[in-house]
């Protein structure tokens, strides 16, 4: 829910209380207490909307995050221990496929990040007899393979969350839109005593004022940067596309000096984030743009 919508419901409900407030007076226009019944009912599922989309979006990209934060950790350490293995036996191709630094796997895709930590995994088993001394075992691949595990589960989870949230950001929107249909129809019943109780009135548009706290942000704010050295990339090509993929026209920018990009004014959704330059390889992932609201980005492009 964004800060103008935040506004909005926060108006819905000094509008109800008002209309508690003076039930003897409104109570006697026509079908006002039936709008009053709905106003009152969707300002509950508005609330229970809000508190849905924080809750569940935080708890599931919380736990991806660790999951690949324990992933990382154990990828490093099965890499060091290859790599030592792989200097000690002269075995430079096998050093040059196990080698990795902290800023490679943290800042690569969820994709790369899960093949990465596959191929260790397989290469350690391909030679396991030997990696004993080195502090390889049948027991500490067990354990490497479950964060794997893990944290492949923990994608899909996190994408499923992102379509839901998509579909709950659609259902809230239509939820205000039908609101404020109702309060239109409590607007021009309340026209009626403009004349005859004018407190009334100047009370009642009082109430039906939305206060916006803070202003519009930006719709996406995104850096570029290379995964290794983590220097800002610019003229990165940034393609944002609507999903699903029927006809939108996409939206395009280029990363300035210092890797970063600015774009306003999209159309609430679920995007796909196309990034690419000549000598890295492109790189697709998929975020939510709600309006009113500022999507950070970082995109980390590795070379070819």
């Amino acid at each position: 829910m964004n800060l103008f919508q935040k506004a909005k419901l926060k108006m819905y409900q000094v509008v109800n209380d008002f209309l508690v407030e003076n039930s003897e007076a409104v109570n006697l226009l026509p079908n006002l207490p039936a709008y009053h019944t709905q106003l009152g009912e969707n300002i509950v599922k508005l609330q229970k909307a809000a508190a849905n989309e924080s809750n569940n979006w935080t708890g599931l990209s919380d736990y991806k995050q660790e999951t690949k934060d324990a992933l990382v950790v154990a990828a490093l350490e099965v890499s060091s221990r290859l790599s030592s293995y792989a200097r000690q036996n002269n075995r430079p191709e096998l050093l040059k496929n196990t080698y990795y630094t902290e800023s490679k796997l943290r800042y690569i895709s969820d994709s790369d990040l899960s093949s990465s930590a596959e191929k260790l995994y397989d290469i350690a088993e391909a030679n396991l007899e030997e990696l004993a001394t080195f502090g390889i075992t049948a027991e500490t691949q067990t354990a490497y393979k479950a964060k794997i595990d893990a944290f492949n589960k923990a994608i899909p989870m996190r994408r499923d969350s992102i379509t839901a949230q998509v579909r709950q950001t659609k259902q809230t929107e239509q939820l205000f839109r039908d609101t404020d249909g109702v309060l239109k129809q409590i607007d021009n019943l309340i026209e009626i005593v403009r004349n005859s109780n004018a407190n009334l009135y100047v009370g009642y548009m009082d109430a039906r004022k939305v206060i916006e706290v803070g202003t519009e942000s930006l719709a996406v704010n995104g850096k570029v940067f290379d995964a290794v050295s983590l220097e800002a990339i610019s003229g990165v090509e940034i393609e944002l596309m609507l999903l699903p993929l029927n006809g939108h026209a996409p939206v395009q920018k280029k990363s300035a000096e210092k890797g970063g990009f600015r774009i306003k004014s999209l159309q609430s959704g679920m995007y796909q984030v196309k990034a690419g330059k000549l000598g890295y390889t492109e790189k697709l992932l998929d975020i939510v743009v709600n309006s009113g609201e500022t999507t950070d980005l970082t995109i980390a492009l590795t070379k070819n």
